[in-house]
Formats: C-alpha cells, sequence, structure tokens
C-alpha cells in the first residue's frame, strides 16, 4: 500500500468515526485536493467518487422513514425475540463506513458513503423457542455495544461485554438502538435507504412523501 492509499485508508476509518462538523471540514479538504491534483480523467473519477461518498445526506424528520424492518433485522433469525413496537427519532446525518457489498474494488476509491444514523426505542417480547424452552425463568438480553455496536438483540448466558437486560418470557422489555441506514445509490431516482446488512442482507426503507 503506497503513501496516498494508507492515507485514503486511514481518512476513512476515520471520518466514519468523526462527529458531524468534523465529517464535513476533513472532507471539504480532501476533495478540494483531490480535485486540485487530477490530471486525468481517471484522477478525476476518483475525485468525484469522493465528494459523492463525502457529501452529507440533507436533513430528514423522524416521520420520513419507518424504521420497523430495519429494526427487525437487528432481532434472531431464530425468531425468539418479537417486535412489538418501535419508535424512532430524528435520523442523523452521517458519514459511514461501508459494508463490505457496497464498496468499490478499485484501488483508492473511499470505503465510505452517506447515509444516517437512527436512534430509536423499541419494545421486545421473548418467546421461548428451542433452546429456551428449557430455560424459561430469566434470559439475559444482549445488547448493542460501544465497541460493536452493529452487533444485534440476542438472549445469551455468556458475557458479551455490552449492556445486559434481564428478561421474563411474555414480558415486554423497552430498549435503545441505533439503526445505521445508507442513502440509496440511486439518488433522487430511488430515494430510499439502505440498511446495514445485519443478517447478511440489505433491505430497503422507503422514504415518506
Amino acid at each position: 500500500m503506497n503513501h496516498s492509499t494508507r492515507y485514503l485508508a486511514l481518512f476513512a476509518l476515520g471520518l466514519a468515526s468523526a462527529c458531524q462538523s468534523q465529517e464535513e471540514k476533513a472532507a471539504t479538504h480532501l476533495v478540494d485536493a483531490l480535485q486540485t491534483n487530477a490530471s486525468s480523467p481517471a484522477e478525476q473519477a476518483k475525485a468525484n467518487a469522493w465528494k459523492a461518498a463525502t457529501t452529507l445526506p440533507p436533513a430528514l424528520p423522524a416521520s420520513a422513514v419507518n424504521v420497523e424492518p430495519g429494526v427487525a433485522q437487528m432481532l434472531p433469525e431464530e425468531g425468539y425475540l418479537e417486535l412489538v413496537s418501535v419508535t424512532s427519532q430524528a435520523p442523523v446525518a452521517a458519514i459511514l463506513a461501508l459494508p463490505a457489498g457496497l464498496r468499490s474494488a478499485q484501488r483508492g476509491y473511499p470505503k465510505v458513503g452517506p447515509g444516517y444514523r437512527i436512534p430509536f426505542a423499541a419494545v421486545l417480547r421473548w418467546k421461548p423457542m428451542g433452546f429456551g424452552k428449557s430455560k424459561p425463568g430469566i434470559g439475559n438480553l444482549q445488547l448493542p455495544s460501544a465497541r460493536d455496536s452493529l452487533r444485534g438483540f440476542f438472549i445469551s448466558d455468556i458475557d458479551r461485554g455490552g449492556q445486559v437486560v434481564p428478561m421474563r418470557p411474555a414480558q415486554p422489555v423497552t430498549v435503545q438502538g441505533v439503526l445505521y441506514a445508507y442513502a440509496s445509490p440511486g439518488g433522487d431516482k430511488d430515494p430510499g435507504l439502505l440498511t446495514y446488512p445485519y443478517r447478511g442482507l440489505q433491505i430497503s426503507l422507503p422514504l415518506a412523501n
């Protein structure tokens, strides 16, 4: 990896975790530098890709997107956690690290993209099944942690290093979380959002008109 490529990789990592004002400032400097130094169509294309990848998406109200299908993807596929209800706050525009499936294979191209962090409160209910039937007492609901905010919700007796909430069968529990979603590559032609692939599959969240 040459110095330029290494710098872009480190920049992408830092950009994805920076606060919004820092994102905008750093992105502006990088794009300006790339466009200034672009001396070929290929370099100009790379500069344009970085500009698109580091431009924050427009602000959205909480009513603009139904997060329920996305939050459901954060629950175990086995179905033992039921999503009773969910309410969300206004999406927070951000520059996010892209999952592998959305990254360009071209060297030096951005591994980040515009998207949103969507805070939510969900009411979950435990429906014991499979292994859960043999442990009908209290379950340990594992929540996404600061070290792994992309982790979903699940019940486990093993300490995974995050916050744990005691949970009894059929008794609703309210939890907090953040849903990560990306602006659609289709832009205005397809204005929906794409969730992070929590189960290895991204789903579309249409935006309200």
